[in-house]
């Protein structure tokens, strides 16, 4: 085919026109697509700051934690009067209650100290320093109590000893408050009683050792006259009693009064775990 034949056949199909369903699927086509691009266009994110919903939970917790520990420590150098001092004395009364049996009462006593000094730093909240001072009142009406409950003779002299001179420096701040005399005569009322305390507990242990020895005595009469109920105590309770026994006759031989006395104390606690109808009488004689 001749090159001009080619051109006039090409003329031909300009001639040619879509009919009217081709035009309408061919548009229909375009317009589809043209959506689907606009619809799947990436869009711009802020990087950074996306993180936020991730972790708000936990910086919502962080942010809590530092709130509440920068709280706490701050109402520890507040005053009463002060909207976070109950904090203080929250944190007061749990060193109290997690202290340990034999110590409570040095615990108490430092407190009451801290809060005595606390008052004498105080102006014109009298309502707020009349409560506190009877709190301070109840704290030393325990301290006897809580002397007489430590079971070990050598701790509950020192421990009291230690009272004792903390009673004093309570006496000298509260001398700094006015209208102070109920709580003067608590300290004092406190005060005789620890140190009658000590005096009870270094005649006990002066004594020794005839007050030991029939200690010593009770307790070998009463297991021997008990041996069918001993039998059923385990193998490692009656092995500990015989040995504190014979421990206890060395030292009250050896006049190691308080070694001795630590040693009875353990007895009676493993006689107070099995829970024994029969108590033995080991109680300081009266005089």
């Amino acid at each position: 085919m001749l090159e001009k034949d080619l051109i006039n056949k090409l003329n031909e199909f300009k001639e040619i026109e879509p009919n009217k369903d081709w035009a309408h699927w061919l548009l229909s086509n375009i317009l589809t697509k043209s959506q689907q691009e606009v619809i799947i266009k990436p869009r711009v994110k802020l990087v950074s700051f996306s993180f936020i919903h991730q972790y708000q939970k936990v910086l919502a917790s962080a942010a809590f934690a530092v709130l509440f520990v920068s709280t706490f420590a701050f109402a520890q150098t507040t005053l009463p009067g002060n909207p976070l001092y109950p904090v203080k004395t929250l944190t007061q009364n749990a060193r109290i209650a997690l202290s340990s049996k034999d110590y409570k009462s040095v615990v108490r006593l430092e407190i009451a100290k801290a809060r005595l000094s606390d008052m004498t730093k105080t102006i014109d909240q009298e309502q707020v320093i009349a409560l506190m001072s009877q709190n301070i009142q109840k704290d030393l009406q325990a301290i006897p109590q809580e002397l007489k409950n430590i079971s070990n003779k050598k701790i509950a002299l020192q421990v009291s000893q230690k009272v004792g001179e903390q009673t004093k420096d309570l006496k000298n701040l509260s001398n700094n408050l006015l209208n102070n005399n109920n709580l003067n005569q608590a300290i004092d009322e406190a005060q005789d009683k620890v140190y009658g305390f000590i005096f009870s507990t270094e005649e006990e242990i002066n004594q020794c050792p005839s007050y030991l020895q029939d200690k010593l005595a009770n307790l070998q009469k009463y297991f021997t006259d008990n041996v069918q109920t001993l039998v059923q105590w385990p193998i490692d309770d009656i092995t500990k009693v015989r040995t504190f026994l014979g421990d206890i006759d060395n030292d009250v031989k050896a006049g190691n009064c308080l070694e001795a006395m630590v040693k009875i104390d353990s007895i009676n606690q493993i006689l107070q775990i099995h829970s024994l109808d029969i108590k033995v009488e080991t109680s300081t004689p009266e005089n």
